[in-house]
């Protein structure tokens, strides 16, 4: 009797830690990132002016995106612009107010709309992505690997 209730009480946890397991076994081997998003067939040009420039924590975990969200005619869009670290090297910067020119491939992230930035025309120019969704900070096969992370 003690040994079957062990028993049962082991196949409990086991199948609560199973539970979220799925999620990491899905992350194994190539690691999804939003650049992988990027499709071709749904590049557009939007106009509007930055009402929010903010940098959220990326995929990897080694720098920070900064994402801008555009006010446009047909309404507020969240625009993916590049990491921090690529940014701030390339002296690329973006302030409230900025009226901005981006052209991107509109995805979904979330469950909402966003343009992952191919380029952005404004004040200075900032050529972010080939057209086939390359980032121009990409290492090798590894989009979103930066140089100084690789040994």
């Amino acid at each position: 009797m003690r040994k079957s209730g062990a028993l049962i009480l082991l196949a409990l946890l086991l199948a609560s830690l199973a539970a979220g397991v799925p999620a990491a076994w899905a992350q194994k081997g190539r690691r999804l990132h939003y650049s992988t998003l990027f499709n071709p067939n749904t590049v557009t040009t939007v106009a509007g002016e930055v009402v929010r420039v903010e940098r959220v924590l990326a995929g990897n975990g080694a720098d920070y995106c900064v994402l801008t969200h555009l006010k446009t005619p047909q309404g507020l869009l969240t625009v993916v612009l590049a990491p921090q670290g690529y940014m701030e090297k390339k002296g690329l910067t973006l302030a409230r107010g900025d009226r901005l020119t981006v052209t991107g491939s509109v995805v979904t992230i979330l469950g909402k709309p966003h343009l992952l930035a191919t380029e952005v025309r404004g004040d200075r120019n900032m050529h972010l992505r080939d057209p086939n969704g390359r980032p121009a900070w990409a290492v090798g096969d590894d989009w979103h690997a930066r140089s100084n992370l690789r040994k």
